[in-house]
């Protein structure tokens, strides 16, 4: 596309327009005659005059842009090295930033999933036409899934305006507030707009608790410089919790980054929360003893991997048993990512993502599962 029109014949374009300015002196003067003859109106014929002169106007345009591109010098050049560029460029790019090494998907499979989407998104528009048509304004319920289905499609704008009328109504409770300020947040890449900031306000009003609240009041701070106000905020909901909760997690990851950029170069540890990290359920989500661990550093690199790999598929059995277990199928997610194994983990994933989302709107374990599947690029 780029080589192309360096190779064409400016004077055939020219010849057009010479043939189309004669074309339009003719019509000029038919427009003359057909009003001297009183077959258009006055207005009529003024208004057709207009609209020829304005395209005689534009040719005489183009003609004086081509007479300067052809005067140009290296104009040929110029294309033929863009075109030869642009595509060894691409190739660099995508070797360095890319990721050559993950195999190519069937053509099968890429279809289903369009096809799947096309389904979720025709259905998430009839939803939203039966609730604008609800002479009552749609029932809240209706609104916050059809929010929740824009949020998965990445429509973060539409969700947030499927949020927002709830958030309107008196009835909306803190769960419903922190989501309308998430949409809002994604919506703008990260930042927190004033609207979202209000949504964050009244979220923290209804429930100073809610760990989403929380979590976009502490990015709030972050985003005006205050990093130290916003790393304690962080750390001080995660002390205040009486058990362990997943979201303490992303908590700690922010609130660590937040750390770094102040200073503090010692991360903070779920373990410096003894007490309450202490009463977290063991057999629910298991993981090795410190023996297991200890016994892992003296083996060598292809035992180790193949220690690792009983431990996960010790997980995974586990969980085929026990499938309602939401942090466990985190935790496999996040062991198949470091394996290497993509389709086991988007696999975990998927059962995470389907137990969050029967979880209450104001559960903070949507937000953190969420976060952490974002954070895996599942």
């Amino acid at each position: 596309m780029l080589v192309l029109p360096a190779w064409r014949k400016r004077g055939e374009a020219l010849g057009r327009d010479e043939s189309a300015m004669e074309i339009f002196k003719d019509q000029l003067s038919e427009v003359d005659r057909d009003e001297a003859r009183n077959l258009i109106s006055g207005d009529e014929a003024t208004a057709a005059r207009s609209e020829i002169k304005r395209r005689m106007l534009a040719i005489t345009k183009r003609q004086g842009n081509t007479t300067k591109a052809k005067s140009a010098s290296g104009g040929v050049t110029v294309l033929v090295v863009s075109a030869l560029a642009i595509p060894v460029l691409g190739f660099v790019l995508y070797g360095m930033r890319g990721a050559p090494e993950i195999p190519s998907q069937p053509f099968a499979e890429r279809a289903e999933e369009q096809n799947e989407a096309s389904e979720i998104a025709q259905l998430a528009e009839t939803l939203r036409t039966r609730l604008l048509e609800d002479r009552t304004g749609g029932p809240s319920d209706g609104w916050m899934l059809l929010g929740q289905t824009y949020m998965r499609m990445n429509r973060f704008d539409a969700a947030a305006e499927a949020f927002g009328r709830v958030a309107e109504r008196p009835d909306a409770d803190s769960g419903v507030h922190s989501q309308y300020a998430e949409a809002l947040i994604s919506a703008e890449n990260g930042v927190v707009t004033q609207t979202a900031s209000r949504a964050i306000a009244q979220a923290m009003q209804l429930d100073p608790m809610n760990p989403a609240a929380v979590y976009y009041r502490a990015r709030e701070l972050a985003q005006d410089g205050l990093l130290r106000d916003a790393r304690a905020s962080l750390l001080l909901r995660i002390q205040e919790a009486p058990g362990f909760e997943p979201w303490m997690e992303i908590f700690l990851e922010t609130a660590n980054q937040y750390g770094e950029e102040i200073g503090i170069e010692e991360p903070v540890q779920l373990q410096d929360f003894a007490p309450m990290f202490a009463g977290r359920s063991q057999a629910s989500t298991p993981g090795p003893s410190p023996e297991d661990v200890e016994a892992a550093e003296e083996m060598s690199g292809e035992d180790r991997a193949a220690f690792i790999r009983s431990m996960v598929d010790g997980l995974a059995a586990r969980l085929a048993e026990e499938p309602g277990d939401l942090e466990g199928w985190l935790r496999l997610a996040r062991a198949y990512t470091v394996l290497g194994n993509t389709e086991g983990a988007t696999e975990a994933a998927d059962k995470a993502r389907a137990l969050a989302e029967i979880l209450p709107s104001d559960d903070p374990g949507r937000l953190a599962t969420q976060a952490e599947l974002n954070a895996l690029g599942l």
